[in-house]
This record gives C-alpha cells, structure tokens and sequence, in this order.
C-alpha cells in the first residue's frame, strides 16, 4: 500500500490557494484604504470643530475674566475709565472734525454741458480733498459715452449723456457716499457750421 502522506499537491490546487490568497489581501487593502479615507474626513471636521469649540471657550473665558475684574473695581474706578473713554471718543471726533473742514468734491468746469455731434468733451474730472489730501485721482467714472483713442469722449446720437462721479475712501466713500452727475447733452451742428 502506498503512503500517502509524502504526497504534494497538485500545481492546479497550489495556483488556486494562492490566488485566493492574493485576492483577501488586495480586499483587505481596500477596505484599509476607506477606512483610512473616512478616518481622515472624521479627524478633519474633528478638528475644525476642536478649533471652533477652542475659539467660543477662548472667547468666553476672556469675558469672564472681563467680568471679575469688573467686579473687583471699586465705582470711582468705573467712572475715571468711563469718563476716558468719552473724552477720548470726543477728541477723536474733533480732531477729524477740524482736520476735514476743508473737505470739498466739486466739480472741475461746469456741471452741465451743451455740445454738438460733431465735437468731443475732455474730461475735466473732479476735485476731492479729503482729510487734508488730494484724493481726485481715485474718483472712478461711469458713463453711458462712448470713448475715443484719445481720451475723449463723444456720442453718435442727439441727447443728453451723463457721467457719474464717485470715490471709494473712508469719508466720501463709507462715512458719507457722495456721488455727482456732470449732464452733457449734444445736438445736431447748425447748418451754418462745418
């Protein structure tokens, strides 16, 4: 009777066994690798929230710690910095009060202007001082003109045609928006003109 025990397998059955094999590692290492991918989605919202849950207690424990030394002063203490602030407040207001004065957004030339199809307008622009400076350079145009190589502007049509004026600073353009409409209205040449 033969032994059968120092039998190899076939190459068919190994070939098979290994490919199984091969196949449980590469699904391992897909599973691994979604794991890892939504491990990662977790700790970044995990860590966005840790740093908005660390900026609300920063911001708390900053107005508690407020709080104490409020409680702590004495009400003499509260007044003088109280009576600081509004001097300080109405310094402030009076020093840019004094300094703009002089502020001025005015128009260069004539507000309206009367021309005919055949001539163009140079823009003479705006002058805008403000705090002290001269700040006619920012003022932005905008216009329903059109627009020659030259800079100047004309209209094909008979009309009137605008051009707005404004500037984009802290006291004409955020405290107080200001903005200006220069008119100029063409006609068409007499007909004793060339």
């Amino acid at each position: 009777m033969a032994d059968n025990t120092n039998k190899r397998p076939s190459a068919s059955k190994t070939t098979k066994k290994v490919t199984t094999n091969r196949n449980i590692f590469a699904n391992l290492g897909a599973e691994s690798n979604s794991q890892s991918t939504s491990a990662k989605r977790k700790s970044s919202n995990s860590n966005s929230a840790t740093k908005t849950v660390a900026r609300a207690t920063a911001t708390t424990a900053a107005a508690v710690g407020a709080i104490k030394v409020a409680k702590k002063m004495n009400g003499k203490s509260i007044a003088v910095i109280f009576i600081c602030f509004i001097l300080a407040l109405a310094i402030g207001v009076g020093v840019c009060f004094f300094i703009g004065r002089n502020d001025v957004f005015e128009f260069i030339g004539n507000e309206e202007l009367s021309l005919t199809l055949d001539e163009t307008y140079k823009d003479e622009g705006m002058y805008i001082k403000e705090f002290g400076f001269d700040v006619s350079k920012m003022a932005k145009v905008e216009t329903n003109l059109k627009q020659n190589a030259n800079g100047e502007y004309y209209a094909e049509e008979i009309g009137t045609y605008y051009m707005i004026y404004t500037v984009k600073t802290l006291k004409f353009g955020i405290i107080y928006p200001v903005s200006k409409i220069r008119l100029i209205t063409f006609a068409e040449p007499s007909e004793g003109e060339n």
